[in-house]
């Protein structure tokens, strides 16, 4: 017994040290005993509670709107080969009334907008139109300006009287004498 005093002494002391796992005595421990195999129960709640089934289109009959139909299948008269529409016409009146509202309201968009540009074009012709008329207007005085000095000029040297009251010609014979 002794020895199996020390080898619980020194197997706590490990433990305590955290060197190793204590070593378990067979006698000491009771058994285990089995556990109770555990049932699920259903509440009341969860029986109330069914999955909602969910339905295709196929089971609750609904038509493929505007869907290719194959060749070989049967067509109704009076309808358009290839293709299922609604059969409510007022709906459909109403779906296409909206999709003409749309491209009406693209057009009319597209109209103004054309209309805009056509505006700014013609405003910046009218400038362009402006800007040559008084460049134009402006070279016209410049040269009007220079005319009239011109015409002063020679009205002054026409009226210049010379020494001995004849017009001095503008033409002056050049004599040389040979000597």
């Amino acid at each position: 017994m002794a020895t199996s005093k020390s080898t619980s002494k020194a197997s706590a002391s490990k433990t305590a040290a955290g060197l190793g796992k204590p070593k378990s005595d067979k006698k000491t421990r009771a058994p285990k005993a089995k556990s109770e195999v555990k049932t699920h129960r259903i509440s009341a709640k969860d029986k109330l509670k069914k999955k909602k089934r969910i339905y295709t289109a196929e089971e609750l009959g609904v038509p493929k709107l505007n869907g290719i139909v194959p060749t070989g299948v049967q067509k109704l008269k009076g309808k358009k080969k290839g293709k299922v529409f609604v059969d409510d016409a007022e709906s459909m009146l109403a779906i296409l009334g909206m999709v003409q509202a749309e491209k009406e309201g693209e057009v009319e968009g597209k109209i103004m907008k054309a209309r805009q540009l056509e505006e700014i074009r013609e405003a910046k012709r009218v400038e362009a139109e402006k800007r040559v008329q008084s460049k134009k207007a402006v070279l016209e005085e410049a040269k009007g300006v220079l005319r009239q000095k011109k015409r002063t000029k020679r009205d002054k040297r026409d009226e210049k009287p010379t020494d001995d009251g004849k017009k001095e010609s503008s033409h002056k014979k050049k004599r040389v004498s040979f000597g």
